[in-house]
């Protein structure tokens, strides 16, 4: 009986100790597994502070000023004159190439991103910034010939053909975001994947101005005892700036390709972006172009006949609305509290820039090209 009772005495401390050391593992896994991700909550960073920079092409930023003179091929004696110099030095295909548009940017953009601790919420401010000019400068002219009429007289042309034209321009161009976001996660896609939806603000203002003067002499030609041609002239200017703001929507994602996330890490970054914009478009463009019949006498006086001469002078302005539609895609090289990123990025703003020249006119203006970033994570 009493070897019964000590065995039951030993079954039940067993028991008790079993109860109480399963207890302990569990206590002690709960506090563990708490602390860790505690103390990973600990060492991530809540700002971010992101700078960068990128090489855009443009398109949609302007148009190009013409007049007749601009492509005609000289034919006909000037003026009914009797000997025409060739017209080898004047050449329509010079003009137009000097207007080229303003077709590469290089930008720079700032970020800073707050994430508080223990939360899913981020929120960022977002500036972009971007600028580019060109210069162009065209020109021939021919050397003039002498002219024997039978043995005697000899007339030497000290006018010749020629095609100018100089053109020049600069653009601008500025985004800015306010958002507020959530990382909702990506599910199956990916490992250690992150995915972002952000809803705020953007404001966004694109500025041009460009001018050019081109300027011809198609033929020259003599009658006697004098020099006579025509002479034509074109001055432009324009200056057209969109400004508006409305609200934002973005999708931010990021799946983890090799590394880990602890050391190094390898990831697939890409993201969409939408807005709808409201704001003002303007325009302000004005031309001139003349047209001159010259004589140079060599015993006669001088004669300068104006032919015609055109003038616009169009300031418009509209209130718009433009939808604003972007995305990017690259790969980013990511540490505890760095990360190094590049990829393309593009941003299309529809029917934003009014680029007509006498009638409103309005186009996409884009903005796209590789781009680089760095960032660091601050307060761990």
């Amino acid at each position: 009986m009493s070897e019964l009772i000590t065995l039951r005495e030993h079954r039940a401390f067993t028991t008790k100790h079993l109860l109480a050391t399963v207890s302990a593992l569990a206590l002690t896994g709960y506090i563990a597994s708490s602390t860790a991700a505690k103390a990973e909550d600990a060492t991530r960073p809540t700002v971010w502070v992101e700078l960068g920079g990128q090489m855009e092409f443009l398109q949609g930023a302007s148009s190009t000023f013409t007049a007749p003179f601009m492509s005609v091929e000289p034919k006909g004696s000037p003026a009914g004159a009797d000997y025409i110099l060739p017209a080898g030095a004047y050449n329509p295909n010079l003009f137009g190439p000097s207007q080229r548009p303003v077709r590469r940017a290089f930008g720079l953009d700032g970020k800073v991103l707050f994430q508080p601790e223990d939360s899913d919420w981020t929120f960022s401010a977002d500036v972009r910034y971007g600028r580019s000019n060109t210069h162009g400068h065209a020109h021939e002219q021919g050397d003039g010939i002498t002219i024997v009429l039978g043995n005697v007289l000899k007339l030497k042309a000290n006018v010749a053909e020629f095609a100018d034209e100089e053109a020049a321009a600069e653009e601008s161009h500025m985004f800015l975001d306010f958002q507020a976001g959530k990382d909702v996660g990506l599910g199956a896609i990916g490992r250690n994947g992150q995915s972002n939806i952000s809803a705020g603000i953007r404001f966004a203002q694109l500025s041009l101005k460009s001018d050019v003067v081109a300027s011809a002499r198609p033929m020259v030609g003599h009658v006697f005892t004098y020099q006579t041609y025509f002479q034509y002239k074109l001055t432009g200017e324009q200056q057209r700036n969109f400004r508006a703001i409305g609200p934002s929507l973005s999708w931010n994602a990021s799946a983890a390709l090799l590394g880990d996330k602890d050391d190094a890490e390898l990831s697939f970054d890409w993201g969409i972006n939408g807005a709808v914009l409201f704001g003002r478009q303007k325009a302000h463009v004005a031309h001139t172009t003349a047209g001159y019949h010259v004589t140079h006498p060599a015993v006669q006086k001088f004669a300068h006949n104006q032919l015609y001469k055109s003038h616009g002078d169009v300031p418009r302005s509209r209130s718009v609305v433009v939808p604003n539609l972007g995305a990017f895609a690259g790969l980013s090289v990511r540490y505890p509290n760095a990360r190094v990123s590049f990829g393309y990025r593009a941003d299309f703003l529809f029917g934003a820039m009014d680029i007509g020249i006498d009638t409103r006119k309005t186009t996409t203006t884009g903005f796209h090209g590789p781009f680089a970033k760095i960032s660091i994570g601050l307060g761990d």
